[in-house]
């Protein structure tokens, strides 16, 4: 619950919410999504992930446990190195105004190379754009759903 006074809004424990400082938390965790991408790395990429986690791509709406989202980041990043996954412009984010909900559209383009079991090497390149949500729980922000486009 939150109250409003001059100018300011706060929780109810009459805690002032700092909106620049919610914004940077989370891309805060964008940068530390890119940072996973390029180590490869799926447990840092599922610590803000809350479970179940909505998913909507293609025209459909998944709810995805955190072993789905494990199981399909291990075999999106096995035998893959990142070359690029960068913001092709600043990603929007806003925070709801009692300090609980975020949402981030993000905009990147993603270049990898993926090693056959032959060894063969084999570049390949997207651009992703989509809306990430977020909630804030235990003041700690949790990503609760997605949807991505793909060109």
């Amino acid at each position: 619950m939150w109250h409003t006074t001059v100018n300011e809004l706060a929780h109810s424990d009459g805690k002032p919410i700092d909106y620049e400082h919610e914004k940077a938390a989370l891309l805060e965790i964008h940068n530390e999504d890119r940072q996973a991408h390029f180590a490869t790395d799926v447990e840092s990429l599922l610590e803000s992930v809350h479970e179940p986690h909505i998913y909507v791509r293609e025209g459909e709406i998944q709810h995805l446990s955190r072993s789905d989202l494990e199981k399909t980041f291990r075999e999106y990043f096995r035998d893959t190195t990142f070359l690029e996954w960068d913001d092709m412009e600043e990603p929007i984010v806003n925070v709801s105004e009692d300090g609980t909900m975020g949402w981030m559209v993000e905009r990147l383009k993603v270049r990898r190379i993926i090693r056959s079991e032959g060894g063969k090497a084999e570049e390949r390149q997207f651009i992703y754009a989509g809306i990430t949500v977020y909630e804030k729980r235990d003041d700690t922000w949790l990503k609760v759903a997605n949807a991505s486009t793909f060109k």
